[in-house]
């Protein structure tokens, strides 16, 4: 191999290197992007004055229904997805803390689905929650 093929075949090999390496460095780099809510598209109803939805006539009742948790949070009211963004597991509202937990492996997430701590990798999907009445519609 004469000098003039030595260098053109070192300088190839080295840029194929360094394109590789940060090709590889790009692909380890973290996504900022926020992952997105999960959780089932809904629309239903609760009527307010049957025995089974009677939790959330009061402040700090909550129920599930169609894979929502609703939570009745001082006469308003909020709804997110019941299964946790982890492993699936119910998340509950807990009245105490204002939040909703995971009982699996102690997610906690927000009144707006967004997480707090634990390993939940993403956000509960949050619903609208409207009362007209003794009707309560949830849908989103």
């Amino acid at each position: 191999m004469d000098r003039r093929n030595f260098f053109r075949t070192s300088f190839l090999v080295g840029g194929l290197g360094v394109a590789g390496t940060v090709a590889f460095l790009e692909s380890c780099k973290k996504n900022n992007t926020p992952p997105s809510p999960q959780g089932p598209t809904v629309n239903f109803t609760l009527d307010l004055t049957l025995p089974a939805n009677a939790s959330l006539n009061n402040p700090g009742g909550s129920l599930s229904s169609n894979g929502v948790v609703i939570a009745n949070v001082g006469g308003s009211y909020i709804a997110v997805a019941q299964s946790c963004t982890h492993n699936g597991c119910s998340v509950g509202y807990n009245s105490g803390g204002n939040n909703f937990v995971c009982p699996c492996h102690s997610g906690v997430f927000d009144t707006n689905g967004n997480v707090v701590s634990g390993p939940p990798p993403a956000p509960l999907k949050k619903y609208s929650a409207v009362k007209n009445g003794n009707i309560l519609t949830i849908s989103g």
